[in-house]
């Protein structure tokens, strides 16, 4: 166990008076919760790890507390840290975890694993695992598809296929190999309420089954399998929907969960040093956007913003751009980033020219993390396909060599397979003749401002409780319109 002894040593010159006294209340409260406390090794506990910045101190948190349970008792609990990874997470994030992992003497440290899911693959970690076609495939899919039911919505977009492929990473992690006994959360018991409550709440919009609240955490699990099987049903048609689509919920066994949320703070300014300069957790340019150290995505929900501007509304993407900036750094406050992340943040958009730079920086990013350019991220914006081509000739207005409406019309009805037109509408849009044609066939979402409860989808979106409703100046339309922003 040198490990874990010359990490003790070296991460206390980090850890405030406080935190050292919190970990050591933490450690006596789990070592009590654990299914075999009179010999800790016997017990495997599971950390989800996301690699950005709160969840990296998490992992040190809990590491530390491994450590103390084995001074006091010389041995201590299995820990098994797992990292669920999609298209917007690039190598910088990898590499960040693996210096927390270095930091922490955790590579090869007998008491400790550390997986990766990519989609239903799940492996041990190594910093240069290359992420499967498959699962990038399968993340531009959602994207498109979720892209164009909602009109690109930024939070339904770009989050709602990977929250569930989230929820599926922890069943995945937590059958793994014998399975784990315990599973550590570091959210508060109000936001564990609001997970089941949303949970139930999707049920029941989804008219999926319930489990027993007796099954726990499985049970947890099987709802949201069927919510997720009526969900991308809704999205792709009911014959397209993937195994990497469902949650795995038939565990080896039941885990217990432990809250760590009342022992310690995780606001970054409180251990700006830890994170720094011990672990040498790095803020890359891509990955720290916005609310969000570990994902790119939300760079791309301000680019959205600025080409929707642009293009529907016929005014700048400099105005749109910075719509999404208020919006997006009043969410950092809201989650109590220090300050100079904050101002960081505003930099990169602070005048025009900034937003230039931006724009080039997003758009290189959309095709590297997606395979999506300008062109196809406009039409998912317009959404020209859906409710029978309800914005099609809206799209085709702005299109400089625009296809024959009409043969669309009849290609996406079925009455023609005019493959020529189809390649075009493919390069177009980037989807498939069979993912348009799904497209045609589904409603339109409403949105929060439309005042009618909807169909399923339309419900989610107005649940979503990351959003604000702002006011805008629409140049197609010469007026002021009302407008729901949404993002991270």
């Amino acid at each position: 166990m040198n490990n874990l002894s010359t990490m003790m040593r070296e991460i206390e010159g980090y850890l405030t008076p406080a935190i050292i006294d919190s970990a050591q209340r933490c450690s006596q409260r789990l070592l009590a919760a654990l299914p075999d406390s009179e010999n800790p090794a016997n017990n495997r506990v599971l950390l989800a790890y996301g690699g950005g910045k709160d969840s990296s101190y998490m992992v040190a948190y809990v590491r530390y507390i491994q450590g103390l349970i084995w001074q006091q008792h010389g041995s201590t609990f299995q820990l098994r840290i797992s990292t669920n990874r999609h298209a917007a997470m690039n190598s910088s994030v990898m590499e960040n975890i693996d210096r927390v992992y270095r930091a922490l003497q955790i590579h090869n440290d007998d008491f400790t694993e550390c997986l990766v899911t990519d989609g239903l693959q799940i492996r041990h970690f190594d910093r240069h695992l290359p992420m499967p076609d498959s699962v990038r495939q399968q993340n531009r899919n959602d994207v498109l598809m979720n892209g164009h039911r909602f009109r690109a919505d930024a939070r339904s977009t770009f989050c709602n296929a990977c929250n569930l492929s989230m929820v599926n990473s922890f069943g995945l992690a937590a059958h793994f190999e014998g399975g784990v006994d315990v599973i550590i959360t570091g959210d508060s018991p109000q936001e564990q309420t609001a997970y089941l409550a949303w949970a139930r709440h999707l049920s029941r919009l989804f008219n999926a089954p319930v489990a027993d609240k007796s099954r726990g955490f499985s049970g947890f699990l099987q709802t949201l399998d069927g919510v997720a099987e009526r969900y991308f049903a809704d999205i792709y048609g009911a014959d397209q929907v993937t195994p990497a689509h469902r949650i795995t919920w038939q565990l080896e066994r039941d885990p217990l969960f432990f809250n760590i949320y009342q022992d310690t703070a995780y606001e970054a300014g409180a251990h700006w040093a830890l994170l720094t300069e011990f672990m040498h957790f790095r803020f890359d340019e891509l990955m720290f956007s916005f609310s969000e150290s570990d994902c790119g995505n939300p760079t791309l929900m301000a680019h959205i913003r600025g080409l929707r501007a642009e293009t529907l509304m016929q005014r700048s993407y400099a105005e749109g751009i910075r719509e999404y900036v208020r919006f997006a750094l009043g969410l950092m406050e809201q989650k109590d980033f220090p300050p100079q992340l904050i101002a960081e943040m505003a930099a990169r958009y602070q005048d025009d020219a900034a937003i230039d730079r931006a724009r080039q920086r997003a758009a290189e990013f959309a095709e590297q993390a997606f395979g999506l350019n300008e062109a196809q991220l406009v039409c998912m914006i317009y959404s020209p396909f859906i409710a029978q081509g309800h914005q099609l000739n809206a799209w085709l207005k702005q299109l400089n060599e625009a296809p024959d409406e009409q043969s669309i019309r009849a290609l996406l009805r079925g009455d023609s397979d005019d493959v020529l037109l189809a390649q075009q509408l493919e390069q177009l849009s980037g989807l498939t003749v069979a993912q348009l044609r799904q497209c045609w066939r589904s409603a339109q979402v409403s949105s929060l401002l439309d005042g009618t409860r909807g169909d399923a989808l339309s419900r989610v979106l107005r649940f979503d409780p990351h959003k604000a409703v702002i006011q805008v100046n629409n140049g197609a339309l010469q007026d002021i319109v009302t407008e729901v922003i949404s993002g991270r």
